[in-house]
């Protein structure tokens, strides 16, 4: 065998990989009015306290038509001073609201997955004290969804590996990472680990520093929406919206908008997405 023969390297092969595209993505809020009335033997309500939102999770994900339907469920609990002559606190709870957001994809149809993200926008109540036993509660859920379609590529195994900032891809693949909280089937759902309550913001909000380096923006909340730049540690972003473990962030030169993973950037001021 000649030297030339030996040395040779054998010619890179194609291989067909599946990619994933995101179709589309939207958000639209739910909100959910309902009544809760002060189940017997408890005593009658003399002033409302608090009311929480927990257990908040997506039960259900429906590829139609063009459309895209959420389902899910969440718990509420009032606490409250009992209209007794020791106004001792009391406290009751309905477990089981269920809530149903549809949202439109253009080019959505039943063989697709989809993927939703949700957290609480708002909570409020009102109560009549010539009512004693009622608590009206209104609460408005904000709903993301993203459908993604499946492609074949041909790529050569010797290939370069496209370059990602620095631990973009931890936890789950395209998804919330670290911030997920619930899994529905391999939908992989993402709910936001905070409790709600009544009369507290919870848009996001404020400032966070890039925690690494050459860290991608990218056009949406994943890992297959394009990159728009980079930037490095220590750059100040502002805070604009959150879904799927990311975060929308306006960059210091005041005009780009995009997306960088959560577990990316530090502040005092994002929504835990870790549960707890």
């Amino acid at each position: 065998m000649s030297d030339n023969m030996a040395c040779q390297q054998p010619e890179p092969r194609p291989e067909t990989i599946e990619v994933e595209q995101v179709l589309g993505m939207d958000m639209a809020q739910r909100v959910i009015e309902f009544n809760m009335d002060v189940p017997d033997p408890k005593p009658d309500i003399e002033q409302i306290i608090d009311v929480y939102v927990k257990g908040l999770e997506i039960t259900k994900i429906d590829v139609i038509s063009n459309k895209v339907i959420v389902r899910g469920d969440l718990s509420v609990k009032v606490m409250y001073v009992a209209n007794l002559p020791k106004q001792p606190v009391h406290a009751f709870e309905n477990k089981k609201v269920r809530w149903t957001r549809d949202i439109e994809i253009d080019g959505a149809g039943p063989n697709m997955k989809a993927t939703a993200d949700v957290a609480v926008e708002y909570v409020n109540y009102d109560f009549d004290v010539n009512n004693p036993r009622q608590v009206y509660i209104t609460i408005v859920l904000k709903v993301w969804t993203r459908v993604v379609t499946t492609t074949e590529m041909d790529v050569f195994a010797f290939m370069p590996e496209e370059q990602m900032g620095e631990m973009e891809t931890a936890g789950t693949q395209n998804m919330g990472g670290p911030g997920s909280a619930s899994h529905y089937g391999e939908a992989n759902v993402v709910v936001s680990g905070i409790t709600p309550t009544a009369g507290t913001p919870m848009g996001v909000s404020g400032t966070a520093v890039v925690t690494g380096n050459k860290v991608n923006v990218r056009s949406g909340p994943g890992t297959n929406f394009p990159v728009i730049v980079q930037v490095n540690r220590g750059e100040m972003v502002t805070l604009k919206d959150q879904a799927f473990g990311w975060n929308k962030v306006v960059l210091q030169d005041g005009g780009t908008v995009g997306w960088i993973a959560g577990w990316l950037l530090s502040s005092d001021n994002m929504p835990s997405t870790f549960p707890g």
